[in-house]
């Protein structure tokens, strides 16, 4: 199967996730959803969770990715995959990395090397406008 272009964002809410599932799957695009730079900490895991299961909703299978951003907290990286979420980046040692990525295996989840995403729905006056405008220089094959 060839590659599709890939959208990846920073969302917080529900209307913003929407939006980017809304806009990728209309350019015939994957969409890559990150959580805001520590938002295990100031969200909340459940919160997350929520958004996820939601997400899973709306895109088509296979098609939407959001990965939690747990910052520099290992224990709320296990709570994430307690609720089961699949896909973390967490600001880590090495050493505690590897015994993190170990344990998510075992959730079948991994952890997302990051960096986050340059495109942050949160602080634009058009988020569709702006999910458009990456698209079009998305990688892959034209949408």
């Amino acid at each position: 199967m060839p590659d599709r272009p890939r959208l990846a964002c920073i969302v917080a809410d529900l209307r913003l996730a929407r939006i980017a599932v809304q806009e990728a799957a209309a350019a015939g695009a994957d969409v890559e959803l990150w959580s805001p730079p520590d938002a295990a900490g100031n969200l909340g895991v459940g919160y997350w969770a929520a958004l996820d299961r939601a997400v899973a909703g709306i895109a088509q299978p296979g098609r939407a990715t959001t990965v939690f951003d747990c910052g520099d907290a290992p224990g709320l990286a296990l709570a994430a995959l307690r609720e089961g979420l699949s896909n973390l980046h967490v600001g880590v040692r090495e050493d505690v990395r590897g015994k993190l990525a170990a344990i998510a295996e075992c959730y079948g989840a991994a952890l997302h090397p990051g960096p986050p995403p340059a495109l942050d729905l949160r602080d634009r006056l058009d988020p569709a406008a702006s999910c458009r405008f990456a698209l079009r220089k998305a990688p892959g094959p034209p949408a």
